[in-house]
């Protein structure tokens, strides 16, 4: 009968596994060395920094940043990774109008804040920068609401969208602000409108070369019921001979508007013009177009009955000469 000793077994299993771990470890250590010392192309994020005067402004886009790619051992691309992850490169720009960064410059700039002198600079992009500095312009420009209104049934808009504030200032390189009369806003879509109400909007984002005095406005959408109204407008004649009339003298108008409006418009907010300019008396057709010349702004769903009047001329009597008797 054969008898295992099976703390002496166990213990030897443990001697085994910890040699085997004692080798990979040797092994994996030899492999990174070797992995290490080869050469290897890695990217790196550059980051610009421009001191520029109070008093000017960048004319031309300036980047915030810019990838450049390396090449050296692992070793040293592995120490210059964990020392810094990014290059950081200033340039002061006072007393100077342009700064230009060419190919040869931005490699030796870069270079000198990586951490091996061993690494090469491979390839940039962009490979140069030509900046250029003009006088900062500041300029109030009213603000535009890009709007998308939808009204519940029978509302409307009472007013204009009102903002608040209703104008920003722009700050930025003159060429370019004199350029710039309105600034728009974010768009605003609201649905089923029936009240009165108040939004915040967000301003467009404006390019890196300007600033704007704030980044939002409130905007008041005033809201009211509509109804319509009808009224009768006395035709105007234009270049009719006395002698011509026309038939009817007046049509009928209704409009929608708003409620507040109501009562403030009448017939003589419209003029209704017939024109017979160029029209013979004799013509067959002796009927002319009504066209709505004067209306205010605000009243929607125009109609108009009749759209044409017609025109006959009146014949004048004929004047009798009295005989005089003449005198022997």
């Amino acid at each position: 009968m054969i008898r295992i000793n099976r703390k002496a077994f166990t213990v030897k299993i443990r001697e085994d596994r910890a040699t085997l771990l004692a080798c990979i470890g040797i092994a994996f250590v030899f492999w990174l060395l070797i992995k290490l010392s080869q050469t290897y192309r890695a990217e790196k994020q550059v980051l610009f920094q421009f001191e520029i005067p109070s008093d000017k402004a960048l004319a031309t886009l300036a980047p915030n940043d810019m990838t450049v790619q390396l090449e050296g051992t692992g070793w040293d691309l592995m120490f210059d990774f964990f020392s810094s992850r990014t290059v950081k490169l200033s340039y002061d720009m006072s007393g100077i109008t342009q700064l230009n960064l060419n190919r040869a410059r931005l490699r030796s700039d870069i270079a000198q804040n990586l951490n091996s002198n061993d690494i090469s600079i491979m390839e940039i992009n962009p490979e140069s920068l030509n900046l250029t500095l003009e006088d900062k312009s500041t300029k109030p420009v009213p603000v535009i609401v890009r709007d998308s209104l939808n009204f519940a049934p029978e509302h409307h808009l009472k007013s204009p969208v009102k903002v608040s504030p209703d104008s920003v200032e722009i700050a930025g390189p003159a060429s370019l602000v004199s350029t710039i009369d309105k600034w728009y806003t974010d768009s605003l879509q609201l649905d089923n409108l029936k009240t009165t109400t108040t939004q915040v909007v967000k301003l467009e984002k404006p390019p890196r070369e300007l600033s704007v005095s704030v980044n939002q406005v409130e905007a008041q959408i005033e809201v009211e019921p509509f109804t319509e109204k009808t009224m009768y407008i006395p035709l105007v004649i234009k270049n009719a001979p006395d002698s011509l009339r026309i038939f009817p003298d007046k049509i009928n108008i209704s409009c929608k508007l708003g409620l507040s409006k109501y009562d403030s418009v009448s017939f003589r907010d419209f003029i209704a013009e017939v024109d017979l300019k160029g029209i013979s008396a004799n013509a067959p057709n002796n009927s002319v177009p009504v066209v709505i010349t004067q209306k205010p702004d605000f009243v929607e769903s125009l109609q108009y009955t009749p759209k044409s009047a017609k025109f006959f001329i009146v014949e004048q009597p004929e004047e009798t000469e009295a005989e005089n008797p003449k005198s022997e």
